[in-house]
């Protein structure tokens, strides 16, 4: 249910103001005409907007709440991230609140939610676009800070975001885990991609790259998108396996995905890795219990995250952080999982 509890932007609205300007008339900052000012402060007052914990602590200082916003509640690779998070807050003395982005999806919701003072700062993992964020933390000067994807252009290169990022190297880590199912003797390679995400096209991209270093052909029909879940990666390797030349080997772009892609392997009487060899990426903690254990590139979560939060801390603590891009590498784990294609 929508709350009825007036925010910022709502104060703005009705004042004929800008978030800004508002921001300013609450911190009791200079730049602002006394007539504007009476005029936002009368508005505050006609709303009822509730100004003594939220804003004035965020420009104090005070609020170190952090408002981790992730893209998929139900992803195990986004509980493996938060239970990081977790201990970080901890060691930090910061208290975690878990938003997810479907609640936040436009402008108004985040800005309504946030623009309350709950959130002190933000940390936002592999959101799609910063779009719904950047108007409330410009007019808070809210600390955030993007982790676990960047942005990048059609071409590959990286786009300037206004706020620093934390990733794993997302290209050459697929890039590599498809080298080394080439160097097994590999050529037919499936792929199992996820929608709507930065850090999937790059996968993709790294895909692309391997096949090209190798002088492999690019088979269309062997790029499927997933979904980042379970039954996507069951119900694409159920459509590659029903090629009449089916992958030797499929690389799917998450580990949750490489599991469904397993079972749908399984149930076709067939072996892992004898008949198929099998590949994920972020060496979720079930990767390694599987059956057979699954070979996988390891994304350095808990490095990622200490590193995004350090970030936070310091920008909450009145540092000016530069908005840079922080680029980490990923490992590869050879389990039980890839072999060379029969025959």
């Amino acid at each position: 249910m929508r709350s009825n509890r007036p925010t910022i932007k709502d104060v703005a609205k009705m004042a004929g103001v800008s978030f800004k300007t508002v921001s300013r008339v609450i911190n009791g900052q200079d730049g602002v005409r006394e007539e504007t000012r009476e005029r936002v402060l009368a508005t505050i007052a006609d709303l009822g907007y509730v100004v003594n914990y939220s804003a004035r602590a965020l420009a104090a200082g005070h609020n170190r709440t952090v408002g981790v916003v992730i893209p998929r509640i139900t992803d195990p690779h986004t509980f493996h991230l938060a239970y990081h998070i977790g201990e970080l807050g901890e060691k930090c003395d910061c208290d975690v609140i878990i938003l997810t982005s479907p609640s936040l999806a436009d402008k108004g919701r985040a800005s309504s939610f946030i623009g309350h003072g709950i959130i002190g700062a933000l940390l936002l993992i592999a959101p799609i676009s910063l779009e719904p964020y950047l108007p409330i933390i410009e007019a808070l000067s809210l600390p955030a800070v993007m982790a676990e994807t960047q942005f990048v252009g059609e071409s590959g290169e990286l786009l300037p975001i206004p706020i620093p990022s934390v990733a794993s190297d997302n290209r050459n880590g697929a890039r590599e885990g498809i080298a080394h199912l080439i160097g097994l003797g590999h050529r037919r390679i499936g792929f199992i991609g996820g929608r709507d995400a930065n850090q999937g096209r790059m996968r993709l991209m790294g895909y692309r790259d391997a096949l090209r270093d190798y002088d492999i052909p690019l088979t269309p029909g062997y790029i499927r998108p997933g979904s980042w879940t379970w039954e996507s990666g069951y119900a694409q390797a159920n459509h590659l396996l029903d090629l009449p030349e089916p992958p030797t080997a499929i690389f799917c772009a998450s580990d949750n995905m490489a599991l469904g892609a397993m079972r749908a392997i399984k149930e076709r009487d067939l072996r892992v890795p004898d008949d198929v060899s099998l590949l994920g990426f972020d060496d979720i903690p079930a990767a390694a219990m599987a059956d057979p254990p699954l070979s996988t590139v390891r994304q350095p979560a808990e490095e990622m995250m200490r590193l995004a939060f350090d970030l936070l801390v310091r920008e909450m603590d009145g540092e000016q952080v530069p908005p840079e891009s922080h680029m980490l590498p990923t490992t590869l784990v050879v389990r039980s999982t890839c072999a060379p294609p029969p025959g």
